[in-house]
């Protein structure tokens, strides 16, 4: 019930009370790296992405090509070495 009221009745279609809410504003504080990942189908498009981008100041972001949402199942081969080399850098 408590995600209704936030959100309103959809995830992709947000309603509820956190309307105009951000935190693009906050990202800026962010001081440890910090590695953005999507998919070119994802229901989080590049769009959504570079706001965070442009504000973060040690950050990385990776558009996996042939994913939608689930890229560490998608192209698992490819996270998998991305997210290990960030983690290792």
């Amino acid at each position: 019930m408590t995600c209704m009221i936030r959100n309103g009745p959809s995830e992709f279609y947000i309603t509820g009370v956190i309307k105009d809410w951000s935190i693009i504003e906050e990202a800026s504080k962010i001081e440890v790296p910090t590695l953005l990942l999507n998919g070119a189908y994802d229901e989080v498009p590049s769009t959504a992405i570079m706001p965070f981008f442009k504000v973060i100041p040690k950050v990385k972001w990776f558009t996996f090509a042939e994913s939608s949402h689930t890229p560490h199942w998608e192209e698992r081969e490819k996270y998998m070495k991305l997210v290990a080399d960030f983690l290792t850098q």
